[in-house]
């Protein structure tokens, strides 16, 4: 893996929403604002980044913008590592312009209404809730060992940790029901 930030996070399905809140809460998480994310991921016509395990993406919450690239990810027991270079970006619209002058279109849209949970502690990993045309899911990012502990105190096992990104799975749910659309958006 390249040096740089490194994003270490777990992902799983979230059965039960308010189950799931009272334990953040009782453990000492703050819940934040929700936000409505609109999700570009871009490739050129080969496809060259999606087949080498990495991303770029453009996300939009509330007119802001943030450029993201994320490199091949590894895996260990269920938990995702992967570098990630971000940069917020005052104009999407001509971020996405730019990246398309250079030969990189969107190619998967995908929308989520998220809520963050944060402790006080910098140390303990941040939780985001997020609502998609999927299903509830939830993500635990930050330290690895911080993380598993978290994990283990919301009950969550490791054997929920989901590999897949938000592409993946709804690709796989496509699979099973083609009349999905090809991007994953709430229905309007």
């Amino acid at each position: 893996m390249q040096s740089g930030p490194v994003e270490t996070e777990a992902k799983f399905r979230v059965p039960d929403r308010e189950m799931l809140e009272t334990r953040l809460a009782a453990l000492g998480a703050k819940e934040g604002e929700l936000e409505d994310e609109v999700n570009l991921l871009l490739d050129d016509d080969a496809g060259s980044l999606r087949l080498g395990g990495r991303a770029l993406r453009v996300r939009t919450v509330n007119g802001h913008g943030l450029l993201t690239f994320k490199g091949p990810a590894t895996f260990g027991g269920g938990v995702k590592a992967r570098l990630e270079l971000e940069s917020g970006v005052d104009d999407p619209g001509a971020v996405l312009a730019l990246l398309e002058a250079l030969g990189f279109r969107p190619r998967f849209r995908y929308e989520k209404r998220r809520t963050s949970w944060r402790f006080s502690d910098p140390a303990r990993p941040l939780v985001v809730v997020d609502e998609t045309p999927l299903g509830l899911f939830a993500e635990i990012e930050g330290e690895e060992t911080a993380l598993r502990v978290l994990a283990a105190d919301l009950g969550v096992p490791e054997g929920a940790f989901l590999r897949s990104s938000y592409w993946g799975l709804w690709q796989s749910a496509r699979a099973a029901d083609p009349s999905l659309p090809e991007d994953m958006v709430f229905p309007r």
